[in-house]
């Protein structure tokens, strides 16, 4: 449960778009929370705690996802990251830590790349910096396009529920429900403009790496479990990005914040706060 009180609004973006987000009280410097890919700002839930004490949390809804507006064709990667310079200058106005995770990671880097003046510090948690490289047969093409196919069948939330069970049993039931209501919630242009490649044309991590100065960690993923960043990538990404520190968690899945938050939260607090 959450015990961190938040606010819910609505940034109103051009042409009528507008972007979800939800505030903590303001305890210190501003932290950005960007989610992953068929996120929502709930998604930072299990770290709200750990960090409200320290920081201004601001969580937002990526387009095409929770509360946000749906963005049909518009879900190429930079234009999430233009949303979050929108963010930062219209709502935050100062300059801000951020962590990303997964899509919210490669959304940071295109942030610390294209102003690097509106980041103080960020952290990108098991990023798919380098997942155009190896996308046939990839384990997250094939899951985006097997809830693709079930979303495209307009199901309610019970059968959609019913059907993520049956693709990836083990879990209660509160949690497959939860999931159905968040992929309802989402776009399915979203799945379908990263399925085609859509979202990435003429996006270039490695023309990126080098211009995103401010100061940032590398959290990596155990590929053994899923991870979204191979070994030979985070060498790539370290040895290219100008100020980073790399951590790989053995033993530790795609979701590194949801399935250990404590440490999540102390290694982050721990990097942060050395650039406060």
């Amino acid at each position: 449960m959450l015990n961190t009180q938040v606010h819910e609004a609505k940034l109103e973006a051009s042409s009528g778009r507008h972007i979800n987000y939800a505030a903590s009280p303001e305890s210190g410097p501003p932290l950005l929370l960007i989610h992953g890919i068929s996120g929502q700002w709930q998604d930072w839930h299990c770290i709200f705690d750990l960090l409200a004490d320290s920081w201004h949390i601001f969580a937002v809804d990526l387009r095409g996802h929770g509360k946000s507006s749906w963005t049909p064709n518009g879900y190429h990667w930079r234009n999430y990251s233009l949303d979050q310079i929108d963010f930062i200058e219209r709502v935050i106005k100062r300059p801000t830590f951020v962590i990303g995770h997964s899509l919210g990671g490669s959304t940071a880097l295109g942030l610390a790349a294209e102003r690097a003046d509106l980041v103080r510090a960020a952290v990108y948690e098991d990023p798919p910096f380098f997942v155009h490289r190896r996308w046939e047969g990839n384990q997250f093409r094939d899951t985006f396009a097997a809830i693709l196919e079930l979303l495209e069948t307009n199901p309610d939330a019970q059968n959609l529920a019913s059907s993520l069970e049956e693709m990836n049993p083990g879990q209660d039931t509160e949690y497959y429900f939860a999931r159905a209501e968040k992929l309802l919630a989402m776009d399915p242009d979203v799945f379908r403009s990263t399925l085609s490649g859509r979202s990435r044309v003429g996006w270039l991590t490695e023309d990126l790496l080098p211009k995103a100065t401010p100061p940032g960690l590398l959290l990596q993923a155990d590929p053994e479990h899923g991870s979204a960043l191979w070994d030979d990538e985070a060498e790539t990404a370290i040895a290219i990005l100008p100020d980073a520190e790399h951590q790989k968690w053995e033993g530790c899945g795609h979701g590194m914040h949801a399935s250990h938050p404590e440490r999540f939260a102390q290694r982050v607090n721990r990097f942060l706060m050395k650039h406060r």
